[in-house]
């Protein structure tokens, strides 16, 4: 799986910039307003706290700070931006908050796999009326409708894991299944929670379009509010369902700019709007890691490993009663 991503992360990227006049674009990131930078930081931050309440609201009977899993969840993220492998996030959420902060492992696991239902819930929902309201992006059909059907198919196993593990007993030997099964039985029970929960979703997803705006508006881009934000959603979806290079790079340029292609944005100003983008998108978190590991302790990869040894044993443990 990492050399599939290697290779199509430098496809894709070599896609996105072939043809490019750099000139053009180095004096562009050159001119780009500092004060509009640290503006889309901060609707950055905004988002990933709109997040952290998200995850907050699912933690019903045990109490937890959403400052506290704001910089959890963020160092979690740009962990993932810098390692070959996308899959760092929740052992390292699950290590820190079950070691330092004694929380139990059960309510650890459940919420995090109800925020992945909730995001998965969002990213098909936004897939569906892009292409009802938007006729332009259904030429890449081919490459949206796989992808849609492809969140499609996990948002049901997710949600239809008791039947299927009932159906097919066999299916309880594999790491995490029963994990995924009691997270989704004992929190979607609670619906109006649930639908709060998903409100808190929306709206962090969202408001990751105003990031859009100011770069937009810093290189003089007249885009529409609706159409920055497919571009920057599209993006991010595309290159985080796709195997790819770390954080991304190559692939999320490569579909940013193809969306604004549809807009009839040229390729330079296109690609440079890109570049600030995924800077602000994937830097921002990347030095929340740098910051907040080693304040917790996790300051070499044979302490990393052994969170990540611990998030497995937890997904072994068929009860998830891991308390620390």
């Amino acid at each position: 799986m990492t050399l599939l991503g290697v290779g199509l992360g430098t496809l894709f990227g070599w896609l996105a910039i072939r043809g490019i006049d750099w000139a053009e674009v180095r004096r562009s990131l050159a001119d780009f307003s500092p004060l509009l930078l640290a503006g889309a930081i901060s609707a950055l931050l905004a988002s990933s706290y709109l997040r952290a309440l998200r995850w907050r609201l699912l933690w019903t009977d045990v109490r937890v700070s959403a400052l506290r899993l704001f910089w959890i969840e963020n160092a979690a993220l740009g962990l993932n931006n810098i390692t070959p492998i996308r899959a760092m996030d929740e052992p390292l959420e699950f290590g820190i908050l079950t070691l330092k902060d004694r929380l139990p492992g059960g309510t650890v696991i459940a919420t995090m796999m109800m925020c992945r239902v909730q995001d998965l819930a969002f990213t098909i929902l936004f897939i569906l009326i892009a292409l009802i309201s938007l006729p332009p992006v259904r030429q890449f059909s081919l490459a949206i409708v796989p992808t849609a059907l492809f969140f499609v198919g996990w948002l049901a196993v997710l949600l239809n894991l008791g039947r299927l593990v009932r159906r097919f007993p066999r299916l309880r030997r594999i790491p995490g299944v029963l994990s995924f099964e009691q997270a989704v039985n004992a929190l979607w029970a609670r619906k109006r929670r649930m639908a709060m929960v998903f409100l808190a979703t929306v709206s962090y997803w969202l408001m990751l379009a105003p990031v859009g705006v100011l770069v937009a508006h810093g290189l003089a881009i007249d885009m529409p509010f609706h159409q920055i934000m497919v571009t920057v959603l599209g993006a991010i979806f595309f290159s985080t369902a796709v195997p790819g290079l770390p954080g991304a790079v190559g692939t999320f340029e490569f579909a940013m700019m193809s969306l604004m292609g549809l807009w009839g944005i040229d390729k330079q100003t296109a690609l440079t709007f890109a570049i600030i983008v995924h800077t602000v998108l994937f830097l921002t978190p990347t030095a929340f890691t740098f910051v907040v590991l080693p304040w917790e302790g996790v300051t070499s990869i044979g302490r990393l490993n052994s969170l990540v040894e611990r998030w497995r044993q937890a997904q072994l443990d068929k009860g998830t009663n891991t308390e620390p």
